[in-house]
């Protein structure tokens, strides 16, 4: 196995295999036919032993996954921190000219006017996602952020108050070229508005939910923290949310000029501790699910997987339970009747699927688990069954949760 000779992030040489994903499906190709490609990828994890960070070393490349057949769009997500984020943004500095790097379908920038700022631009290598930003009436560059892009869009728009990175930076692999660009599009004095996700309380669970494919780095809040020390950022405000499996959120002042590359790490004795207890953890639920679902299909039990967006994706590959699941449910309609990834399962809607299920029904909840209770109430109005719910997601204790169905299911033999 060959992988990147030092660390991203501190350039450290000491890399250390943690995980190897094999035959992965890119998560949110939700292909249209089982005629079109489904592509598989072996995705290998390392984690640096100079400061702790979690990264995959072989990144899949950029243009095999944001392509015409890259579907995936955010707006659907509705975050219900996006206000209190700005807030804290404009709590520092009046809103006035802002960029959005990786601004998707543009459901930020909506946000961001309706906050006062007065000029929008986005960038997004997704093409399908930044013309529905471009139809929502705003400037989008489709491109990724470099020195030499964020010199073009300066020379035509100048310079910005303020930048907003949400979960971006987890994507980036030239964590140096990225934030040259970051730097050269803000003015002296402006605002960098970041968000990653909160992976330690996934890492102490051992949920394999928390690894994706794009994702290239996991960030503890040390070492995001460093990160933006090491580029030339004074950080104001910290932030932490539960939406989406939980988010780190930090508003931040740009220095003068970064600082030097000597800057030490923070110990990494504490993450590295974490990463073999999260790796154990991983083999846990895999093999914990695997047996739930089997023994629920046993015992006369179908399966339903709610929620076809890329953890769920990830969750059911890495898992290696597609050839066990009758039904894959999402509410999205842009991806309904398309294909699960590494399935042949089309996504369908509830009432299509009401019909077809029996008395017995295991479901596999993969949505934020801010919206579990509005799926279970759904699923028990739409469908007749007796049914056990497991949740796949943290801050949700997965393994908490498929004991208590496997102890549901024996009891509902007797």
């Amino acid at each position: 196995m060959s992988g990147r000779l030092c660390c991203r992030l501190c350039g450290g040489h000491h890399l250390s295999h943690f995980l190897s994903l094999n035959e992965l499906p890119i998560s949110h190709y939700l292909r249209k036919s089982a005629k079109d490609p489904d592509p598989r990828f072996t995705v290998h994890f390392q984690s640096c032993q100079d400061c702790g960070l979690l990264q995959i070393v072989n990144a899949i490349p950029a243009d095999l996954i944001y392509t015409e057949a890259d579907t995936y769009t955010t707006g659907f997500q509705r975050p219900r921190h996006l206000d209190d984020l700005i807030t804290t943004a404009v709590a520092r500095q009046d809103p006035g000219k802002v960029i959005d790097v990786g601004c998707n379908d543009g459901s930020l920038m909506e946000n961001l006017r309706r906050a006062g700022y007065a000029k929008i631009v986005g960038i997004e290598p997704n093409p399908v996602a930044a013309e529905i930003a471009r139809n929502k009436g705003y400037d989008v560059y489709t491109s990724y952020l470099t020195r030499e892009q964020a010199t073009k869009i300066v020379g035509e728009c100048g310079v910005f108050d303020a930048v907003f990175l949400r979960h971006v930076v987890e994507h980036v692999s030239d964590l140096d070229g990225f934030f040259a660009g970051v730097r050269t599009l803000l003015r002296d004095d402006g605002l960098l508005v970041l968000e990653l996700p909160e992976v330690e309380e996934s890492f102490s669970l051992g949920s394999p939910a928390i690894l994706w494919e794009e994702h290239l780095n996991y960030f503890t809040p040390a070492l995001a923290e460093h990160m933006l020390t090491r580029f030339g950022f004074q950080v104001c405000d910290r932030r932490s949310y539960v939406f989406g499996g939980g988010s780190m959120a930090f508003v931040c002042q740009k220095r003068a000029a970064p600082v030097a590359c000597a800057l030490s790490p923070p110990d990494p004795a504490p993450t590295i501790d974490l990463l073999q207890r999260f790796a154990g953890g991983i083999e846990r639920q895999k093999t914990e699910l695997r047996s739930l679902v089997s023994s629920a299909r046993s015992a006369g039990y179908q399966v339903l997987v709610y929620g076809a967006a890329p953890r769920s994706c990830l969750f059911v590959s890495v898992s290696k339970i597609a050839d066990m699941i009758d039904f894959a449910v999402d509410d999205r309609q842009d991806i309904q009747h398309r294909l699960m990834p590494g399935t042949s399962h089309a996504v369908r809607p509830l009432a299509e699927v009401s019909g077809a299920v029996g008395n017995k029904l295991l479901c596999l909840l993969g949505v934020g688990s801010e919206n579990e209770f509005k799926v279970r109430a759904r699923v028990d109005e739409a469908v007749a069954a007796d049914t056990i719910y497991v949740s796949l997601f943290p801050p949700r204790d997965t393994l908490q949760s498929i004991a208590s169905a496997r102890e549901a299911i024996v009891v509902r033999r007797k």
